[in-house]
């Protein structure tokens, strides 16, 4: 045989070993694949069995193991794994995990360091052991781990401070230690926490200490501090970016010169974003003060009970107030005409305080005025702008009423 001959012999030799090697892995590496899909222990069987010195196909038969719940066998699974590629830190990571469903959290915490000395700088593996060491008890270590992991992900922001407050036993300055809050977005983050949990006070206290206040977060904030009945903390916080010369026990926009944010939930008017049978807008055609009026159009059915505008205004308890509003309407016919009302809402109860009627035929600018008293713990009160309950059914609204100068003054000293 000549040495051309041999030659080509030994490399289509050679190339059908490559062949049969690289249909080996593939076959192997898609039944791995295979049965991460459908949680298949004989297709990670197989792969393992085709190729048993491939790591990737070890961590593939772990990961199965441990989803269906065998985790003595998927911790020895991943064990092989590391033995052929022992610096990755994601199979040291999946082992500790591992451990620790299996019961043996010393050696799942040994594992999950390893894959911290391999991957310092990510957060997944300091989450993990944060939570796994505090389980067995190491609170100020697992929550040194917690913030670094914090770092470099700011979304477990909210579980971190979830974490501190079950630990803390809903102590808002024990939560503030354990996860100590060093830039505005992690006071932010607890603010809206606290405020949540109706810690109103703890969570101004945090706003406070921040100096950058994205709109987002401050509505989010007055949003929960309005929800938890923090009226005097909501309003603080609203009027730090809203409405810096805004004062306590005024209304806010009264004449309706400035305009009006569809579903605001936090001070000032309230509008809400779709109401059937009703259209409003700010004219400024019709005015008794300023340039604009908000003028409301009734088109047919509509709910009466729906509050067409409203508007929170703190108040200070046991005190006497006169509310006034100019109105006209024009062509208004309903069986429930509109009425302003006072709503005390700084229970649960919502105990209504006052209320007026608009007369139907009111043509040419007329003054209206409310009196209430606050009650000895009324903090903040809702003026209304609704309808009366149907007369004899008749809900429907036609016409067209304005509404113009709203504006509140604490007449005296007083009592419910």
């Amino acid at each position: 045989m000549t040495k051309p001959a041999l030659v080509s012999i030994v490399g289509a030799f050679v190339c059908a070993v490559a062949i049969w090697e690289s249909a080996r892995i593939g076959f192997a590496r898609t039944s791995a694949l295979r049965a991460l899909k459908t949680n298949d222990v004989a297709a990670a069987d197989y792969a393992v069995n085709r190729l048993p010195g491939d790591a990737e196909v070890h961590v593939a038969r772990g990961v199965v193991l441990q989803r269906t719940e065998n985790y003595a066998e998927a911790g020895r699974e991943f064990e092989r794994a590391i033995q052929l590629r022992p610096r990755d830190y994601f199979v040291w990571m999946m082992l500790g995990v591992t451990r620790d469903l299996n019961g043996d959290q010393v050696n799942g915490v040994a594992a999950l360091r390893e894959s911290l000395a391999l991957a310092p700088s990510y957060a997944k593996p300091r989450w993990l052991i944060g939570n796994l060491l505090l389980r067995t008890g190491e609170i100020d270590e697992a929550f040194r781990q917690l913030r670094i992991a914090e770092e470099s992900n700011d979304a477990l922001t909210p579980n971190i401070i979830d974490l501190a407050w079950g630990v803390s036993k809903n102590d808002p300055a024990k939560t503030e230690e354990l996860i100590q809050p060093h830039t505005d977005s992690a006071r932010l983050g607890l603010a809206v926490f606290l405020a949540a949990h109706k810690q109103g006070a703890a969570a101004l206290d945090q706003f406070r200490r921040t100096t950058s206040h994205p709109a987002a977060v401050v509505d989010q904030l007055t949003r929960r501090l309005i929800e938890s009945r923090s009226f005097v903390e909501g309003y603080e916080v609203w009027t730090k970016s809203h409405c810096p010369s805004c004062k306590p026990a005024s209304i806010i926009n009264g004449s309706f010169e400035e305009d009006i944010e569809i579903d605001n939930r936090g001070f000032g008017w309230q509008v809400p974003g779709n109401l059937n049978g009703v259209t409003m807008s700010v004219d400024n055609t019709e005015h008794e003060h300023g340039a604009k009026s908000l003028r409301v159009d009734f088109h047919g059915d509509a709910d009466p009970q729906t509050s067409l505008v409203s508007q929170i205004v703190l108040v200070e308890p046991g005190r006497r107030y006169h509310v006034s509003l100019q109105v006209i309407t024009k062509s208004l016919v309903s069986g429930s005409p509109p009425t302003v009302r006072v709503i005390d809402v700084s229970d649960d109860k919502s105990t209504p305080l006052a209320q007026l009627s608009i007369r139907l035929d009111a043509s040419g600018w007329q003054l209206y005025s409310i009196d209430f008293n606050s009650g000895p713990n009324t903090r903040a009160v809702r003026l209304v702008v609704n309808r009366e309950g149907c007369l004899n059914n008749h809900c429907a609204a036609f016409g067209t009423l304005w509404l113009d100068a709203f504006s509140i003054e604490n007449d005296q000293v007083g009592g419910p």
